[in-house]
């Protein structure tokens, strides 16, 4: 193995496994030179670390050359393409590309173009009518009425907005007017599917376009209105034996003229692309999410590449761009106060204001505090009265149902997983606090009043990723069983324990995971300043699952360096459809 790939696989630059990539590499291009090699080696872990390319001008190492004399060397490489012709990495410009990777982004970036400039046909008359009966006609409703009107117009939807913009009922609209413009123009109702990335996000989406059809569209179009969402994965036909294919594709799409889809900044760009493709190229895909939040854990931040490429600093569309008109961008938040507490603070973070956002967390409201930081297990710190305030009440339920409700009022939040202050500590630091207030009893890993957080899909028994259930007493002496919401959450289901897909404890969950949902209070562990995971976004997104309080449990320090500090993703996706 060559000496460079092992010294920076010792440095902790690279990982194990780039050892054996490498000598993939040497097997189907014997002649590359160790630079190319270690550049290919960067590329892979790149993707790994959530870009879909190396860009080279970031590109530090010290025992490389100059940028110029490496893309001078790659373009001479056997490992990369040249005119198109199949090889392990591309190069384009200053950004290294695995092939796979490439071709997602060159998919997307054909699908995103082609749509943009493809309008939908609209009778505009038949249109100003169904919004009239949609819409009051108020001041008030002027914003949402132009935003309908707008993406409907379009064949690409983009809807993008912090935690209560009114995505959810923006986008309960939109299926109204499709559902009307159809009737009124003697057509069949389209079919319409609603996606998520997740089985909790798609859940969280049924729940609450539910409560938006109740409130707000005419009570005859709710009954033709879609019940439930899924995941894109299902819908797409995921296959166990072939995971990078699905059934649903360009060649067969997917049958159905509207596609919704929910928390789309978590969607990576090979599942974009691939979703891009198996929607028909005359049907309405509407993509909503917020592009300030966390991108997905995989390679890539589509949502917000998308809308930076037509989005000036304003937050309005620039130029001639057709996928400016595509984008609509929800500002007033209808939760939030933006004068103070958790809206101030969101605020402040996003526009990339620390001082102001460590003032805001010292200064303290009803909504916002800042905690110490917890030093090991300690039991007498203000975080312990948090968990015994925010579980005592689920805990003490009569019911697994009365549990699972009063279970959602509260979460810890954290960074990491493992760790100091990562989900494996919390959870035992709050099982700690509890049992010493005699509300559980872990003798063994099952205990009456155990969340769990379900980790991987299992379709037969319609438990998703993301899921979160309680262990508790079954009915007519059973034993203990794992219940989860019903999907109309009126409900319960029970499962035998032995039942259970991969799942760990969930009194604590990463901020990654908890994207989709939303608790009365949240208390957020912030990790050390040197953490790789302390970001702007990641900041954001913890402080915006929280709809009445958060607690900040950490140092200004950490704050301030979380602000300062935004994930920037290497891609060609915002130059590309800039162009």
């Amino acid at each position: 193995m060559i000496r460079e790939i092992e010294q920076l696989i010792a440095g902790g630059i690279l990982d194990p496994f780039d050892r054996y990539f490498v000598r993939t590499l040497q097997r189907v291009a014997p002649t590359a030179t160790t630079q190319a090699l270690v550049l290919a080696a960067f590329t892979r872990k790149s993707v790994a670390n959530g870009h879909v390319c190396l860009d080279l001008q970031r590109l530090v190492e010290s025992s490389l050359p100059p940028q110029a004399e490496l893309v001078a060397e790659l373009k001479q490489s056997p490992l990369v393409s040249r005119d198109g012709s199949l090889a392990p990495l591309v190069l384009e410009g200053e950004r290294l590309y695995l092939q796979r990777y490439w071709l997602y982004e060159e998919d997307l970036v054909r699908e995103i173009r082609a749509r943009a400039a493809n309008p939908a046909p609209v009778q505009e008359e038949l249109l100003e009518n169904c919004l009239a009966q949609l819409f009051s006609g108020t001041a008030e409703d002027a914003p949402q009425r132009e935003a309908c009107a707008g993406i409907f117009r379009q064949r690409l939807g983009l809807i993008t907005g912090g935690p209560g913009t009114g995505k959810t009922t923006l986008v309960t609209k939109y299926l109204g007017l499709l559902l009307l413009y159809a009737q009124a123009s003697g057509e069949p109702p389209p079919r319409i599917l609603l996606l998520a990335p997740t089985g909790k996000a798609a859940a969280r989406l049924t729940e609450s376009l539910q409560q938006k059809k109740e409130e707000g569209v005419l009570p005859e179009l709710s009954a033709a209105m879609p019940a439930k969402a899924s995941t894109i994965h299902r819908a797409l036909g995921y296959r166990p034996e072939s995971p990078t294919t699905f059934r649903y594709n360009r060649e067969n799409p997917l049958p159905c003229e509207v596609v919704v889809v929910d928390e789309a900044s978590m969607i990576d760009v090979a599942l974009m692309a691939k979703l891009f493709e198996a929607v028909v190229p005359t049907a309405r895909l509407v993509l909503l999410g917020d592009k300030d939040q966390l991108a997905s854990v995989e390679a890539g931040s589509i949502l917000g590449d998308i809308c930076a490429a037509v989005l000036d600093g304003a937050g309005s569309g620039a130029g001639e761009n057709p996928l400016a008109r595509c984008v609509v961008r929800l500002t007033e938040s209808f939760r939030y106060s933006s004068q103070e507490g958790i809206g101030a603070l969101a605020r402040a973070i996003h526009a990339g204001k620390a001082e102001e956002a460590v003032s805001l967390a010292q200064l303290g409201s009803p909504e916002v505090s800042l905690l110490p930081p917890l030093l090991q297990v300690d039991t007498t710190h203000p975080l312990a009265e948090m968990i015994l305030a925010g579980y005592r009440l689920f805990l003490e339920a009569t019911d697994p149902l009365a549990a699972l409700e009063l279970f959602e009022q509260f979460r810890l939040l954290c960074a990491h997983r493992t760790g100091p202050m990562g989900v494996q500590f919390l959870n035992r630091y709050a099982e700690k606090v509890l049992t010493l207030k005699g509300l559980i009893e872990p003798n063994t890993p099952w205990y009456k009043g155990r969340p769990v957080l379900i980790q991987a899909n299992s379709y037969p028994l319609r438990l998703f990723n993301g899921e979160t259930g309680i262990i508790w007493d079954a009915e007519d002496d059973e034993g203990l069983k794992a219940f989860f919401f019903s999907e109309n959450r009126e409900g319960v289901r029970s499962y035998s324990l032995r039942q259970l897909p991969a799942h760990e404890t969930a009194f604590a969950m990463t901020i990654h995971k908890s994207q989709g949902s939303e608790f009365d209070r949240v208390a957020l562990v912030l990790p050390g300043e040197d953490s790789a995971l302390l970001s702007r976004e990641l900041l954001y997104t913890g402080i915006s699952r929280a709809r009445r309080q958060v607690a900040l449990v950490g140092r200004p320090q950490e704050i301030e360096a979380a602000v300062g500090r935004r994930v920037e993703r290497a891609s060609g996706l915002v130059g590309k459809l800039k162009g």
